[in-house]
Protein backbone atom coordinates (compact mmCIF):
# COMPACT_ATOMS: atom_id res chain seq x y z
CA UNK A 1 0.00 0.00 0.00
CA UNK A 2 2.80 2.35 0.91
CA UNK A 3 4.67 1.75 -2.34
CA UNK A 4 1.50 2.39 -4.34
CA UNK A 5 0.85 5.53 -2.34
CA UNK A 6 4.34 6.82 -3.02
CA UNK A 7 4.18 6.03 -6.73
CA UNK A 8 0.92 7.89 -7.10
CA UNK A 9 1.92 10.78 -4.92
CA UNK A 10 5.35 10.95 -6.54
CA UNK A 11 3.74 11.35 -9.92
CA UNK A 12 1.45 14.03 -8.59
CA UNK A 13 4.31 15.78 -6.83
CA UNK A 14 6.49 15.62 -9.94
CA UNK A 15 3.78 17.28 -11.98
CA UNK A 16 3.30 19.83 -9.23
CA UNK A 17 7.03 20.49 -9.02
CA UNK A 18 7.29 20.80 -12.78
CA UNK A 19 4.36 23.18 -12.91
CA UNK A 20 5.80 25.22 -10.05
CA UNK A 21 9.21 25.70 -11.58
CA UNK A 22 8.16 25.38 -15.19
CA UNK A 23 4.97 27.39 -15.83
CA UNK A 24 5.69 27.28 -19.58
CA UNK A 25 5.23 23.51 -19.64
CA UNK A 26 3.01 23.64 -22.72
CA UNK A 27 6.22 23.21 -24.64
CA UNK A 28 6.85 21.28 -27.83
CA UNK A 29 6.92 21.89 -31.52
CA UNK A 30 3.28 22.90 -31.44
CA UNK A 31 4.15 25.85 -29.25
CA UNK A 32 5.83 27.69 -32.14
CA UNK A 33 4.04 30.90 -32.99
CA UNK A 34 3.56 32.22 -36.46
CA UNK A 35 6.35 34.40 -37.79
CA UNK A 36 6.63 36.69 -40.76
CA UNK A 37 9.59 34.74 -42.06
CA UNK A 38 10.45 31.12 -41.26
CA UNK A 39 13.87 29.75 -42.19
CA UNK A 40 14.69 26.04 -42.04
CA UNK A 41 17.75 24.00 -42.87
CA UNK A 42 16.61 20.50 -41.94
CA UNK A 43 18.04 20.69 -38.43
CA UNK A 44 16.57 23.89 -37.03
CA UNK A 45 13.83 26.42 -37.53
CA UNK A 46 15.08 30.02 -37.21
CA UNK A 47 13.51 33.35 -36.46
CA UNK A 48 14.93 36.59 -37.78
CA UNK A 49 15.91 38.89 -34.93
CA UNK A 50 18.03 41.97 -34.56
CA UNK A 51 21.62 41.32 -35.67
CA UNK A 52 21.04 37.71 -36.71
CA UNK A 53 19.05 34.51 -36.34
CA UNK A 54 17.47 32.90 -33.31
CA UNK A 55 17.05 29.14 -33.09
CA UNK A 56 13.34 28.66 -32.61
CA UNK A 57 13.08 24.88 -32.68
CA UNK A 58 15.29 21.86 -33.15
CA UNK A 59 13.94 19.43 -35.76
CA UNK A 60 16.94 17.13 -36.15
CA UNK A 61 16.89 13.55 -34.86
CA UNK A 62 20.53 13.81 -33.81
CA UNK A 63 22.29 17.04 -32.89
CA UNK A 64 26.07 17.15 -32.70
CA UNK A 65 26.62 20.90 -32.76
CA UNK A 66 24.94 24.29 -32.92
CA UNK A 67 26.20 26.36 -35.81
CA UNK A 68 27.56 29.84 -35.18
CA UNK A 69 26.60 31.12 -38.64
CA UNK A 70 23.84 30.13 -41.10
CA UNK A 71 23.86 31.58 -44.63
CA UNK A 72 26.35 34.17 -43.45
CA UNK A 73 24.00 35.28 -40.66
CA UNK A 74 25.18 34.77 -37.03
CA UNK A 75 23.16 32.75 -34.53
CA UNK A 76 22.73 35.23 -31.68
CA UNK A 77 19.96 33.64 -29.62
CA UNK A 78 18.41 30.34 -28.54
CA UNK A 79 14.73 30.94 -27.93
CA UNK A 80 12.49 29.63 -25.18
CA UNK A 81 12.02 25.84 -25.25
CA UNK A 82 14.02 25.51 -28.50
CA UNK A 83 15.57 22.14 -27.59
CA UNK A 84 12.84 20.94 -25.28
CA UNK A 85 12.84 17.15 -24.99
CA UNK A 86 15.42 16.62 -27.73
CA UNK A 87 16.45 13.02 -27.16
CA UNK A 88 19.09 13.13 -29.90
CA UNK A 89 21.37 15.64 -28.19
CA UNK A 90 24.15 14.27 -25.96
CA UNK A 91 26.77 17.03 -25.89
CA UNK A 92 26.36 20.66 -26.77
CA UNK A 93 28.81 23.50 -27.16
CA UNK A 94 27.06 26.78 -27.61
CA UNK A 95 28.88 29.09 -30.08
CA UNK A 96 30.35 32.39 -28.93
CA UNK A 97 27.99 34.26 -31.25
CA UNK A 98 25.08 33.37 -28.94
CA UNK A 99 24.37 36.06 -26.38
CA UNK A 100 21.04 34.91 -25.01
CA UNK A 101 19.54 31.59 -23.95
CA UNK A 102 15.75 31.43 -23.49
CA UNK A 103 13.71 29.93 -20.66
CA UNK A 104 13.50 26.16 -20.78
CA UNK A 105 15.82 26.11 -23.80
CA UNK A 106 17.33 22.67 -23.04
CA UNK A 107 14.70 21.37 -20.62
CA UNK A 108 14.12 17.60 -20.46
CA UNK A 109 17.06 16.76 -22.72
CA UNK A 110 17.43 13.51 -20.83
CA UNK A 111 20.46 12.26 -22.82
CA UNK A 112 22.45 15.46 -22.56
CA UNK A 113 25.66 14.74 -20.63
CA UNK A 114 27.86 17.79 -21.24
CA UNK A 115 27.20 21.50 -21.80
CA UNK A 116 29.67 24.27 -22.57
CA UNK A 117 28.41 27.86 -22.37
CA UNK A 118 30.48 30.75 -23.81
CA UNK A 119 31.48 33.96 -22.05
CA UNK A 120 29.15 35.90 -24.35
CA UNK A 121 26.21 34.64 -22.28
CA UNK A 122 25.49 36.64 -19.12
CA UNK A 123 22.42 34.87 -17.78
CA UNK A 124 21.18 31.30 -17.34
CA UNK A 125 17.39 31.75 -17.43
CA UNK A 126 14.59 30.05 -15.60
CA UNK A 127 14.31 26.27 -16.16
CA UNK A 128 17.06 26.35 -18.82
CA UNK A 129 18.34 22.82 -18.06
CA UNK A 130 15.59 21.43 -15.84
CA UNK A 131 15.39 17.61 -15.78
CA UNK A 132 18.52 17.01 -17.83
CA UNK A 133 18.88 13.79 -15.89
CA UNK A 134 22.16 12.62 -17.54
CA UNK A 135 24.05 15.90 -17.18
CA UNK A 136 27.36 15.36 -15.41
CA UNK A 137 29.64 18.07 -16.86
CA UNK A 138 28.79 21.74 -16.89
CA UNK A 139 31.14 24.53 -17.90
CA UNK A 140 29.93 28.00 -17.00
CA UNK A 141 31.91 31.18 -17.69
CA UNK A 142 32.73 33.63 -14.91
CA UNK A 143 30.74 36.25 -16.81
CA UNK A 144 27.44 34.75 -15.63
CA UNK A 145 25.71 37.18 -13.28
CA UNK A 146 22.34 35.48 -12.88
CA UNK A 147 20.96 31.94 -12.66
CA UNK A 148 17.16 31.74 -12.77
CA UNK A 149 14.62 29.65 -10.87
CA UNK A 150 14.89 25.91 -11.43
CA UNK A 151 17.68 26.31 -13.98
CA UNK A 152 19.36 23.00 -13.02
CA UNK A 153 16.55 21.40 -11.02
CA UNK A 154 16.25 17.62 -11.27
CA UNK A 155 19.67 17.24 -12.85
CA UNK A 156 19.99 14.03 -10.87
CA UNK A 157 23.46 13.10 -12.12
CA UNK A 158 25.14 16.42 -11.35
CA UNK A 159 27.44 16.02 -8.32
CA UNK A 160 29.66 19.11 -8.57
CA UNK A 161 28.96 22.72 -9.43
CA UNK A 162 31.34 25.63 -9.95
CA UNK A 163 29.70 28.89 -8.96
CA UNK A 164 30.69 31.70 -11.39
CA UNK A 165 32.86 34.39 -9.81
CA UNK A 166 30.61 37.18 -11.04
CA UNK A 167 27.32 35.58 -9.89
CA UNK A 168 25.04 38.14 -8.28
CA UNK A 169 21.63 36.45 -8.31
CA UNK A 170 20.65 32.85 -7.61
CA UNK A 171 16.98 31.97 -8.07
CA UNK A 172 14.62 29.63 -6.23
CA UNK A 173 14.94 25.88 -6.64
CA UNK A 174 17.98 26.09 -8.89
CA UNK A 175 19.32 22.75 -7.59
CA UNK A 176 16.17 21.01 -6.37
CA UNK A 177 16.76 17.25 -6.05
CA UNK A 178 20.34 17.47 -7.33
CA UNK A 179 22.87 15.17 -5.59
CA UNK A 180 25.55 17.86 -5.50
CA UNK A 181 28.09 17.36 -2.74
CA UNK A 182 30.56 20.12 -3.65
CA UNK A 183 29.98 23.75 -4.63
CA UNK A 184 33.13 25.54 -5.70
CA UNK A 185 32.72 29.17 -4.57
CA UNK A 186 36.39 30.14 -4.66
CA UNK A 187 36.66 33.61 -6.15
CA UNK A 188 32.91 34.25 -5.82
CA UNK A 189 32.17 37.40 -3.86
CA UNK A 190 28.45 36.82 -3.34
CA UNK A 191 28.19 33.20 -2.17
CA UNK A 192 29.94 30.72 0.10
CA UNK A 193 29.96 26.99 0.70
CA UNK A 194 30.63 26.00 4.31
CA UNK A 195 29.64 23.01 6.46
CA UNK A 196 27.93 21.47 3.43
CA UNK A 197 25.67 24.51 2.99
CA UNK A 198 25.58 26.86 0.00
CA UNK A 199 24.47 30.27 1.26
CA UNK A 200 24.71 33.92 0.41
CA UNK A 201 27.80 35.65 1.76
CA UNK A 202 25.93 36.89 4.85
CA UNK A 203 24.60 33.43 5.66
CA UNK A 204 20.95 34.50 5.70
CA UNK A 205 19.64 32.25 2.88
CA UNK A 206 20.39 28.56 2.37
CA UNK A 207 20.23 27.69 -1.34
CA UNK A 208 21.37 24.11 -1.16
CA UNK A 209 22.58 21.55 1.34
CA UNK A 210 25.19 19.03 0.29
CA UNK A 211 23.76 15.63 -0.61
CA UNK A 212 26.28 14.01 1.75
CA UNK A 213 24.66 15.50 4.89
CA UNK A 214 23.93 12.81 7.48
CA UNK A 215 22.45 12.52 10.96
CA UNK A 216 21.74 15.85 12.64
CA UNK A 217 21.27 18.93 10.49
CA UNK A 218 21.48 22.08 12.60
CA UNK A 219 20.58 25.17 10.63
CA UNK A 220 22.97 27.97 11.67
CA UNK A 221 21.56 30.79 13.74
CA UNK A 222 21.16 33.85 11.53
CA UNK A 223 19.62 31.99 8.60
CA UNK A 224 16.29 33.63 7.74
CA UNK A 225 15.17 31.60 4.72
CA UNK A 226 15.57 27.96 3.72
CA UNK A 227 15.20 28.23 -0.02
CA UNK A 228 13.13 26.10 -2.36
CA UNK A 229 14.44 22.55 -2.63
CA UNK A 230 17.40 23.35 -0.39
CA UNK A 231 17.57 19.86 1.19
CA UNK A 232 15.40 17.86 -1.20
CA UNK A 233 16.42 14.20 -1.42
CA UNK A 234 19.11 14.61 1.23
CA UNK A 235 18.25 11.15 2.46
CA UNK A 236 20.97 10.89 5.07
CA UNK A 237 19.44 13.57 7.32
CA UNK A 238 17.69 12.14 10.41
CA UNK A 239 17.05 15.19 12.60
CA UNK A 240 16.55 18.86 11.70
CA UNK A 241 16.94 21.73 14.17
CA UNK A 242 15.64 25.07 12.97
CA UNK A 243 16.61 28.22 14.92
CA UNK A 244 14.33 31.13 15.78
CA UNK A 245 15.97 33.29 13.11
CA UNK A 246 14.28 31.24 10.35
CA UNK A 247 10.98 32.77 9.26
CA UNK A 248 10.37 30.87 6.02
CA UNK A 249 10.83 27.31 4.82
CA UNK A 250 10.52 27.29 1.03
CA UNK A 251 8.76 24.98 -1.41
CA UNK A 252 10.01 21.39 -1.44
CA UNK A 253 12.76 22.38 1.00
CA UNK A 254 12.96 18.87 2.56
CA UNK A 255 11.16 17.01 -0.21
CA UNK A 256 11.67 13.24 -0.12
CA UNK A 257 14.00 13.20 2.88
CA UNK A 258 13.06 9.64 3.80
CA UNK A 259 15.17 9.34 6.96
CA UNK A 260 14.04 12.45 8.84
CA UNK A 261 12.51 11.35 12.15
CA UNK A 262 12.43 14.67 13.96
CA UNK A 263 11.98 18.33 13.06
CA UNK A 264 12.47 20.86 15.85
CA UNK A 265 10.79 24.16 14.95
CA UNK A 266 11.46 27.37 16.89
CA UNK A 267 9.39 30.46 17.55
CA UNK A 268 9.86 32.90 14.70
CA UNK A 269 8.86 30.57 11.87
CA UNK A 270 5.99 32.08 9.89
CA UNK A 271 5.62 30.05 6.68
CA UNK A 272 6.03 26.43 5.64
CA UNK A 273 5.97 26.29 1.84
CA UNK A 274 4.21 23.92 -0.53
CA UNK A 275 5.60 20.38 -0.44
CA UNK A 276 8.20 21.37 2.15
CA UNK A 277 8.27 17.97 3.93
CA UNK A 278 6.63 15.73 1.35
CA UNK A 279 7.52 12.02 1.73
CA UNK A 280 9.27 12.39 5.07
CA UNK A 281 8.12 8.83 5.73
CA UNK A 282 9.99 8.40 9.03
CA UNK A 283 8.60 11.55 10.64
CA UNK A 284 6.36 10.64 13.61
CA UNK A 285 5.59 13.83 15.53
CA UNK A 286 5.31 17.57 14.89
CA UNK A 287 4.79 20.54 17.17
CA UNK A 288 4.39 23.81 15.34
CA UNK A 289 5.38 27.12 16.96
CA UNK A 290 2.80 29.74 17.88
CA UNK A 291 4.41 32.12 15.36
CA UNK A 292 3.44 29.88 12.41
CA UNK A 293 0.69 31.39 10.26
CA UNK A 294 0.69 29.25 7.11
CA UNK A 295 1.12 25.57 6.21
CA UNK A 296 1.36 25.20 2.44
CA UNK A 297 -0.28 22.75 0.08
CA UNK A 298 1.08 19.18 0.28
CA UNK A 299 3.55 20.28 2.96
CA UNK A 300 3.41 16.90 4.74
CA UNK A 301 1.94 14.79 1.96
CA UNK A 302 2.87 11.11 2.22
CA UNK A 303 4.30 11.33 5.77
CA UNK A 304 2.95 7.84 6.45
CA UNK A 305 4.33 7.44 10.00
CA UNK A 306 3.16 10.81 11.30
CA UNK A 307 1.02 10.24 14.40
CA UNK A 308 0.83 13.67 16.04
CA UNK A 309 0.65 17.22 14.72
CA UNK A 310 0.20 19.92 17.37
CA UNK A 311 -1.04 23.25 16.00
CA UNK A 312 -1.09 26.50 17.94
CA UNK A 313 -3.36 29.53 18.06
CA UNK A 314 -2.07 31.97 15.47
CA UNK A 315 -2.16 29.51 12.58
CA UNK A 316 -4.36 30.96 9.81
CA UNK A 317 -4.22 28.73 6.75
CA UNK A 318 -3.70 25.06 5.91
CA UNK A 319 -3.24 24.29 2.22
CA UNK A 320 -4.77 21.62 -0.01
CA UNK A 321 -3.66 18.06 0.72
CA UNK A 322 -1.36 19.37 3.44
CA UNK A 323 -1.60 16.06 5.37
CA UNK A 324 -2.81 13.83 2.53
CA UNK A 325 -1.63 10.23 2.82
CA UNK A 326 -0.77 10.56 6.53
CA UNK A 327 -2.43 7.27 7.42
CA UNK A 328 -1.13 7.15 11.01
CA UNK A 329 -2.51 10.61 11.86
CA UNK A 330 -5.83 9.79 13.54
CA UNK A 331 -6.65 13.01 15.35
CA UNK A 332 -5.89 16.72 15.13
CA UNK A 333 -6.96 19.79 17.07
CA UNK A 334 -7.37 22.73 14.72
CA UNK A 335 -7.07 26.18 16.35
CA UNK A 336 -9.98 28.59 16.05
CA UNK A 337 -7.63 31.10 14.37
CA UNK A 338 -7.50 28.96 11.21
CA UNK A 339 -9.72 30.62 8.60
CA UNK A 340 -8.74 28.57 5.51
CA UNK A 341 -8.43 24.80 5.05
CA UNK A 342 -7.78 23.47 1.56
CA UNK A 343 -9.39 20.46 -0.06
CA UNK A 344 -8.39 17.05 1.33
CA UNK A 345 -6.06 18.65 3.85
CA UNK A 346 -6.94 16.01 6.47
CA UNK A 347 -8.33 12.47 6.62
CA UNK A 348 -7.66 11.56 2.97
CA UNK A 349 -5.34 9.02 1.42
CA UNK A 350 -5.07 6.80 -1.65
CA UNK A 351 -8.09 4.52 -2.12
CA UNK A 352 -8.15 0.88 -3.26
CA UNK A 353 -8.33 1.97 -6.90
CA UNK A 354 -5.31 4.22 -6.62
CA UNK A 355 -7.34 7.43 -6.54
CA UNK A 356 -7.12 10.22 -3.97
CA UNK A 357 -10.52 9.72 -2.34
CA UNK A 358 -9.57 7.12 0.28
CA UNK A 359 -10.23 7.88 3.93
CA UNK A 360 -8.04 7.46 7.01
CA UNK A 361 -9.86 5.07 9.32
CA UNK A 362 -10.96 6.51 12.66
CA UNK A 363 -9.87 10.06 11.94
CA UNK A 364 -11.31 12.72 14.29
CA UNK A 365 -11.01 16.48 14.63
CA UNK A 366 -11.30 18.79 17.61
CA UNK A 367 -12.58 22.19 16.51
CA UNK A 368 -14.19 25.40 17.70
CA UNK A 369 -17.80 25.87 16.69
CA UNK A 370 -18.49 28.20 13.79
CA UNK A 371 -14.91 28.03 12.49
CA UNK A 372 -13.42 26.94 9.19
CA UNK A 373 -12.37 23.68 10.85
CA UNK A 374 -15.93 22.81 11.83
CA UNK A 375 -17.14 23.63 8.32
CA UNK A 376 -14.40 21.41 6.86
CA UNK A 377 -15.36 18.53 9.16
CA UNK A 378 -19.05 18.83 8.26
CA UNK A 379 -18.39 19.19 4.53
CA UNK A 380 -16.18 16.08 4.51
CA UNK A 381 -18.31 14.03 6.91
CA UNK A 382 -15.49 13.80 9.45
CA UNK A 383 -16.15 12.92 13.08
CA UNK A 384 -15.45 15.91 15.32
CA UNK A 385 -16.15 17.50 18.68
CA UNK A 386 -16.53 21.20 19.41
CA UNK A 387 -14.26 21.58 22.40
CA UNK A 388 -15.32 25.15 23.16
CA UNK A 389 -18.93 24.05 23.84
CA UNK A 390 -17.79 21.44 26.32
CA UNK A 391 -15.57 23.95 28.01
CA UNK A 392 -18.39 26.47 28.28
CA UNK A 393 -20.72 23.92 29.90
CA UNK A 394 -18.00 22.86 32.32
CA UNK A 395 -17.23 26.49 33.11
CA UNK A 396 -20.88 27.27 33.87
CA UNK A 397 -21.10 24.24 36.17
CA UNK A 398 -17.95 25.27 38.02
CA UNK A 399 -19.17 28.85 38.40
CA UNK A 400 -22.58 27.67 39.70
CA UNK A 401 -21.01 25.41 42.32
CA UNK A 402 -18.62 28.15 43.35
CA UNK A 403 -21.49 30.63 43.81
CA UNK A 404 -23.45 28.13 45.93
CA UNK A 405 -20.46 27.46 48.18
CA UNK A 406 -19.83 31.19 48.48
CA UNK A 407 -23.46 31.79 49.53
CA UNK A 408 -23.29 29.10 52.23
CA UNK A 409 -20.01 30.40 53.58
CA UNK A 410 -21.31 33.97 53.54
CA UNK A 411 -24.45 32.97 55.48
CA UNK A 412 -22.44 31.09 58.10
CA UNK A 413 -20.05 33.99 58.54
CA UNK A 414 -22.95 36.45 58.84
CA UNK A 415 -24.65 34.37 61.54
CA UNK A 416 -21.45 34.02 63.51
CA UNK A 417 -20.83 37.72 63.22
CA UNK A 418 -24.37 38.53 64.47
CA UNK A 419 -23.88 36.31 67.48
CA UNK A 420 -20.59 37.93 68.33
CA UNK A 421 -21.90 41.45 67.82
CA UNK A 422 -25.05 41.14 70.06
CA UNK A 423 -25.06 43.88 72.84
CA UNK A 424 -24.22 42.92 76.45
CA UNK A 425 -27.62 44.23 77.64
CA UNK A 426 -29.37 41.71 75.41
CA UNK A 427 -27.21 38.94 76.72
CA UNK A 428 -27.92 40.05 80.32
CA UNK A 429 -31.65 40.19 79.68
CA UNK A 430 -31.63 36.68 78.26
CA UNK A 431 -29.69 35.47 81.31
CA UNK A 432 -32.09 37.11 83.78
CA UNK A 433 -35.10 35.70 81.96
CA UNK A 434 -33.61 32.24 82.12
CA UNK A 435 -32.87 32.57 85.86
CA UNK A 436 -36.37 33.87 86.55
CA UNK A 437 -37.91 30.95 84.69
CA UNK A 438 -35.82 28.51 86.68
CA UNK A 439 -36.79 30.21 89.99
CA UNK A 440 -40.49 30.15 89.16
CA UNK A 441 -40.25 26.50 88.27
CA UNK A 442 -38.48 25.77 91.53
CA UNK A 443 -41.03 27.77 93.56
CA UNK A 444 -43.86 25.88 91.99
CA UNK A 445 -42.25 22.67 93.11
CA UNK A 446 -41.97 24.06 96.68
CA UNK A 447 -45.60 25.23 96.70
CA UNK A 448 -46.89 21.92 95.47
CA UNK A 449 -44.92 19.86 98.03
CA UNK A 450 -46.72 20.97 101.35
CA UNK A 451 -50.15 19.87 100.08
CA UNK A 452 -48.88 16.44 99.40
CA UNK A 453 -47.15 16.23 102.75
CA UNK A 454 -50.22 17.66 104.54
CA UNK A 455 -52.37 14.98 103.12
CA UNK A 456 -49.74 12.49 104.10
CA UNK A 457 -49.59 13.96 107.69
CA UNK A 458 -53.34 13.65 108.24
CA UNK A 459 -53.30 10.03 107.25
CA UNK A 460 -50.34 9.44 109.55
CA UNK A 461 -52.12 11.09 112.51
CA UNK A 462 -55.22 8.99 112.06
CA UNK A 463 -53.15 5.86 112.14
CA UNK A 464 -51.20 6.89 115.26
CA UNK A 465 -53.98 8.23 117.49
CA UNK A 466 -54.88 4.85 119.12
CA UNK A 467 -51.24 4.32 119.94
CA UNK A 468 -51.09 7.63 121.82
CA UNK A 469 -54.05 6.67 123.97
CA UNK A 470 -52.33 3.51 125.06
CA UNK A 471 -48.99 5.16 125.78
CA UNK A 472 -50.37 8.19 127.46
CA UNK A 473 -47.66 10.69 128.22
CA UNK A 474 -44.90 8.57 126.79
CA UNK A 475 -42.42 10.73 124.85
CA UNK A 476 -41.87 10.01 121.19
CA UNK A 477 -38.68 8.25 120.22
CA UNK A 478 -35.90 9.78 118.23
CA UNK A 479 -36.99 7.91 115.18
CA UNK A 480 -40.51 9.13 115.61
CA UNK A 481 -39.26 12.69 115.84
CA UNK A 482 -37.38 12.38 112.63
CA UNK A 483 -40.54 11.43 110.82
CA UNK A 484 -42.21 14.62 111.97
CA UNK A 485 -41.40 17.54 109.81
CA UNK A 486 -40.43 20.97 111.10
CA UNK A 487 -42.09 24.22 110.35
CA UNK A 488 -45.81 24.65 109.83
CA UNK A 489 -46.55 21.00 109.41
CA UNK A 490 -44.83 20.19 112.69
CA UNK A 491 -46.77 22.84 114.55
CA UNK A 492 -50.09 21.60 113.27
CA UNK A 493 -49.34 18.09 114.40
CA UNK A 494 -48.48 19.19 117.96
CA UNK A 495 -51.57 21.29 118.21
CA UNK A 496 -53.72 18.35 117.25
CA UNK A 497 -52.29 16.18 120.00
CA UNK A 498 -53.12 18.69 122.76
CA UNK A 499 -56.74 18.66 121.81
Amino acid sequence: MMSRLKRILSAAAALSLTAAVFPGFSLSAGAVTEAEEVIQDGSFVYDVVDNGYAIKRCTATVVTEIPGVVNGVPIVEIEDNAFYNCAGITEIKIPTSVKKIGEGAFSFCTYLTKVTIPSSVKEIPKNAFIACSSLTELELPDTITSIGDGAFSNCVSLTEFSVPDSLESLGEGVFTCDPITVFDTEGCAGYKFSDSLLTDKEGTVIYRGGADLKGECRIPDGVRTISEGAFSECQGIEEVYIPSSVSEIGKNAFWDCLSIKKVDFSEGLSTIGDGAFTYNESLTSLEFPISLSSIGSESFLGCAMLEKAIMQDGLKSIGERAFFGCGSLKQVTVPKTVDTIGEKAFAYTVDSEGGDTGRVDGFKMSVSSGTAAEKYAKANDISYNASDKNLKGFAFAVVGIALLIAAIVFGAVLMARNRKSAPSSARKARKEAKEKAEEESYQKIIDDEPEEEKTSGKKSAEKKSPEKKQTGSKKPSASSGKKQTSGKNAGKKKSGSKK
